[in-house]
């Protein structure tokens, strides 16, 4: 199976080792470079092919375009911290593949680098003639969102599951409630319930007791 190459252009170290943690949560990646600068960025990808680079830093930000021409293939995530519109559309016109904003969610990041390596090895798979529908579940593959649980993806039908559970009941349910119904653990349940909220699906709310902390319960959004 084909390696994706990934770069890392991080002055920030903290920001930098989270990154490499969320690579971790995939054995399709190879990273070619962990930097801190543009310019060691720059030299690296003139030595070696680099098919996604992560870049974060003002300086490594702003030169993405010096980046882009060195390796016209590479594709970015941009980690900036106060990005101006102008900045993420002008981004976007260049073919970013994503912008996350500063302080990084490791749970984003791994969405991103998951969807960027599912359309990666979908593409590499693919055998001539190219039909529409192959070229269809690349570009628009269904359910990804979804079925996204702390950026990696994982089991798609418990997500409907508790999804139908809790637009069938009658007000909001705790995570106990859910896992009672459906027989697993609360931690399992929380997990699943923590995506729908991220995705926009469900939203929280407090139930507060006489003693002891709020109970969290989720209803449909």
């Amino acid at each position: 199976m084909k390696s994706i190459r990934l770069l890392i252009a991080e002055p920030d170290v903290t920001t930098r080792f989270l990154t490499g943690q969320a690579v971790k949560c995939f054995d399709n990646y190879l990273v070619v470079g962990n930097v801190s600068g543009a310019d060691e960025a720059a030299e690296r990808m003139r030595i070696v092919s680099v098919d996604i680079a992560i870049v974060g830093g003002s300086e490594n930000v702003s030169d993405w375009k010096r980046l882009a021409e060195i390796s016209g293939g590479t594709k970015f995530i941009l980690l900036p911290e106060n990005p101006s519109s102008e900045f993420v559309r002008d981004a976007a016109a260049g073919g970013i593949w994503d912008v996350i904003l500063k302080p990084v969610s490791p749970e984003r990041l791994r969405f991103s680098l998951n969807m960027f390596r599912y359309r990666f090895m979908r593409a590499s798979a693919l055998e001539n003639p190219v039909r529409q529908e192959r070229l269809d579940s690349i570009f628009f593959p269904p359910g990804r969102g979804q079925n996204a649980i702390n950026g990696c993806v994982r089991n798609g039908e418990m997500l409907d599951k508790v999804m139908r559970l809790i637009e069938d009941e009658d007000g909001p349910k705790s995570a106990s409630e859910i896992a009672g119904v459906l027989n697993v653990s609360r931690i399992t349940v929380r997990k699943y319930c923590e995506a729908l909220v991220r995705t926009g699906k469900l939203r929280v709310k407090n139930k507060y007791q006489t003693k002891g902390r709020p109970i969290k319960q989720y209803v449909s959004a």
